[in-house]
């Protein structure tokens, strides 16, 4: 029987048109990729049963859609896709990664996910759209790649309403030329050293803090603050009177 769901799925690659192939794994049914490579040309992906991807890699996907009681699990592969992550379901991470690249309209990130390597890469400012009120967790290695021209773009999918990224104590991070709005950085400050290049802010736990220096008032001194205050302001006139008087 399980023969026979695996041959189901796998027969679900195999449609004449290439265009409008699809990775699918019905509920109920399993498919493991072993160190195998799926080309899905710009074709999606969806996980109602169990979809393993082991040692192989998920190449050229568009979407991916672990849809209610399905589950993805990660291994040790490689996903690379250019469009929507979606995740109602369950997502196991293992060592591997989940790359977004470049290609055609902003890519929306729905569910809250953990990854174990997650990355963003943009040569044309792409934008991530992040369903407000979840968290995308990463455990090891964080990449976020835009360029100087076209920065990469994080936002919320509601404006003022709050995603979240989630870069734990034992990750690291790679940061170059990111906007964020409305994105907020729960565990690792992330990009310490840089700047929101075309986010509209709201990014709490991102970049560089900017430390504001304020005069304090008078007002705010106690009534002993500001008798010392004046003794000190009466010294310095005393002694500025005795050297010309000496002089």
């Amino acid at each position: 029987m399980n023969f026979r769901r695996a041959l189901f799925a796998l027969a679900s690659l195999c449609i004449a048109s290439t265009a409008t192939a699809q990775l699918v794994v019905p509920a109920g049914s399993s498919f493991a990729l072993g160190g195998g490579d799926v080309d899905l040309a710009s074709s999606g992906v969806q996980v109602g049963g169990l979809l393993s991807v082991a040692g192989g890699r998920i190449l050229d996907a568009a979407n991916v859609a672990i849809l209610a009681g399905g589950t993805l699990d990660g291994g040790s592969g490689q996903i690379v896709l250019s469009g929507d992550w979606s995740n109602a379901g369950n997502f196991i991470p293992g060592s591997g990664s989940v790359n977004f690249v470049d290609g055609g309209a902003p890519s929306q990130i729905g569910g809250s996910t953990g990854f174990a390597n997650l990355s963003f890469v943009t040569a044309s400012g792409k934008n991530y759209v992040f369903a407000a009120g979840s968290t995308q967790t990463i455990a090891g290695l964080l990449t976020i790649a835009g360029t100087a021209a076209q920065p990469i773009q994080f936002r919320s999918s509601a404006a003022g309403q709050v995603a979240n990224i989630n870069l734990l104590a034992g990750g690291s991070q790679s940061i170059v030329h990111v906007g964020v709005s409305d994105v907020h950085a729960t565990g690792q400050h992330l990009a310490p050293n840089l700047s929101n290049e075309g986010g509209s802010g709201n990014a709490t736990g991102w970049f560089a803090a900017i430390v504001a220096q304020t005069a304090i008032p008078a007002t705010a001194l106690s009534p002993i603050g500001l008798l010392l205050f004046a003794l000190a302001l009466l010294a310095v006139v005393w002694h500025s009177r005795r050297y010309r008087f000496n002089s």
